[in-house]
């Protein structure tokens, strides 16, 4: 039922599986999979432009999608394989990994009580549009979202570990061993699919973790988060060097809050549901945060490690939705300091809770009259199936009469689209015809230079042209080095290093093992003005150059490069769009 809900909700325009997803991130997603479709899987842990690493498991599983179908003699293009997956990992894997995750906390209960639960809990996971429509739409967050769908699987996991460590019951080397080795696989898995993943877990298992182990485990799960931290903050200086990391008020100069503190507090207690809904849900919340303190009985610890784990999630989403200044900074930097990744967190915090709560007000409605069996209690006091009713219309009406979600797909089927109000956004008609063209034109693996951000670099997406900036954020680090050389080389109006650095620029996108033969060419592009839709990425003066029309005159005029393509002209486009050859002779 969940996965048919997911599918309903999904986009059916011919453009949503035929089109690339024109958003911040998409490109750089379908590069990566044109990546791994033409050199194999030995380039998977070094996806991005730069060669360095980026998490690859959904990517991979899209890889093997068109695989497995070209070995049967169908053809399924990289567009249609992303949506592919994207609906099996939200529609299957995460309402699976919830009621997998949820089942612990009501597997006391009699059977036909954990029965009917099994069938509300996968609903109610996918009711709100915080996850997983939303990462569809955000960028949209392919890696991260399937991490965050994952993520359930290895929660449950490390709740059987501490039950195995802790309970003298199930307590035995075997045990111990067998949930070890589970959380290990679980977590490579989750860490391939997006390292980052593992603050959510953090904030979703630390709780239990302090609440529930001996104090020596809890020290060695310190000092290994402490470890991981102290990596985690090596990794990022390295990667973005150059920033001020003393003084965390200058982290993100750039963060604007994008919600006020009341609206902030209004998503996290309503699940990110509109209307009746939303506001059944915050009373059903407001129930379960007493419920699972004062009814859970032996199992206290569990609801308040619940309790705090939300109150964190709560805290997190706040600060970084609404709140500025350092404490807010370090509090959500490992969320990159925005609202989306946290949006994410909140269903997971609010359906265990939920489903706790459940368990904890069904066993006290039968308290005077249960009786303990081999199989747990037997709850005899009909009057507790009214919690189940409350959290089943509660599911429905999540799904069923919900305009954020319907809003978020129409959003994810506009950004497929090529007719758009602006002219001078990512990808437009006449864009796509330009790229189209360019295609027929260019000798296969010659290099193209444009700005990425005017909407070239779906040149690479749309048809694996050897575009030199295939998204919109190349790194300086590694191999990505040859980027800032071209930029500085185009800007100095030298026509010695102007040629020298151009021409023997080399693209990550190039196959392994093949050079670049003289015969080839490298073109540049000029395709109108950057995309106001790209208009706050931070960097983009670093393009500027590519849009200096006297510099490029300059260069024409001196035969450093010829006219091979006029697409149009100034009026029309708001910047004349020619493509070059470069003379490299």
């Amino acid at each position: 039922m969940a996965f048919g809900l997911v599918v309903a909700w999904f986009p059916k325009t011919w453009e949503m599986w035929n089109m690339p997803i024109q958003a911040i991130d998409a490109p750089s997603h379908y590069y990566f999979i044109r990546k791994l479709l033409r050199d194999g899987l030995s380039v998977a842990f070094e996806l991005n432009p730069n060669d360095s690493f980026y998490p690859p498991l959904f990517h991979l599983m899209v890889y093997c999608l068109i695989k497995v179908a070209g070995f049967f003699g169908c053809t399924v293009n990289i567009f249609t394989g992303l949506n592919l997956v994207w609906i099996f990992a939200s529609g299957l894997l995460f309402p699976a990994g919830m009621l997998l995750w949820c089942s612990y906390f009501f597997s006391d209960l009699p059977r036909h009580y954990r029965a009917v639960l099994s069938v509300i809990v996968p609903i109610l996971s996918v009711a709100s549009a915080a996850h997983p429509y939303w990462m569809l739409d955000a960028g949209p967050l392919i890696a991260y979202g399937l991490a965050t769908s994952l993520l359930p699987f290895l929660l449950y996991a490390g709740l059987r570990l501490i039950d195995a460590l802790t309970i003298p019951a199930q307590r035995s080397k075997r045990n111990v061993l067998f949930w070890g080795l589970v959380n290990l696989a679980l977590g490579l898995i989750v860490l391939l699919a997006h390292p980052r993943i593992a603050f959510t877990y953090l904030v979703f298992m630390a709780f239990f973790i302090i609440l529930k182990m001996p104090l020596k485990f809890i020290a060695s799960a310190a000092v290994c988060g402490c470890v991981a931290v102290v990596c985690f903050a090596f990794y990022v200086m390295h990667r973005d060097h150059g920033k001020d990391y003393l003084h965390p008020s200058r982290w993100f100069h750039t963060f604007r809050p994008t919600r006020g503190v009341m609206e902030s507090v209004c998503v996290v207690m309503t699940d990110y549901l509109p209307g009746v809904a939303g506001w059944i849900m915050a009373a059903c919340i407001c129930v379960a945060l007493v419920t699972s303190l004062l009814l859970s009985g032996s199992r206290f610890k569990d609801g308040l490690s619940l309790v705090l784990s939300f109150l964190l999630t709560g805290i997190v989403f706040v600060c970084s939705a609404a709140l500025q200044g350092p404490i807010a900074n370090i509090l959500t930097a490992a969320w990159y300091r925005g609202e989306t990744r946290p949006l994410t967190m909140i269903p997971l915090a609010i359906v265990p809770l939920l489903s706790f709560a459940c368990r904890c007000l069904i066993l006290a409605a039968g308290s005077h009259t249960r009786q303990k069996t081999g199989n747990g209690y037997a709850c005899n006091r009909y009057w507790a199936w009214p919690v189940l009713v409350v959290l089943l219309v509660l599911a429905l009406l999540g799904n069923l009469l919900n305009p954020v979600r319907h809003d978020v797909s129409k959003l994810a089927e506009d950004n497929t689209s090529l007719k758009k109000v602006d002219q001078r956004e990512q990808l437009t008609e006449d864009k796509f015809q330009a790229l189209t063209r360019i295609r027929d034109v260019v000798e296969p693996d010659a290099l193209i230079i444009s700005d990425p951000l005017n909407g070239s670099m779906y040149g690479m997406t749309l048809y694996g042209l050897n575009m030199l900036y295939p998204v919109y954020n190349p790194m300086d680090s590694k191999n990505g080095k040859v980027f800032s050389q071209v930029e500085q080389a185009f800007g100095s109006g030298d026509s010695s290093r102007f040629k020298t650095t151009l021409c023997s620029a080399e693209s990550s996108y190039v196959s392994r093992g093949r050079e670049r033969s003289k015969r080839e060419h490298t073109y540049f592009l000029t395709m109108g003005p950057q995309s106001p839709s790209l208009e706050l990425f931070t960097y983009k003066d670093q393009y500027y150059p590519f849009h200096d029309s006297n510099l490029i005159e300059q260069y024409e005029q001196r035969g450093d490069m010829a006219r091979v393509v006029d697409f149009g002209n100034a009026e029309k486009h708001g910047e004349e769009w020619v493509l070059y050859r470069l003379n490299c002779s």
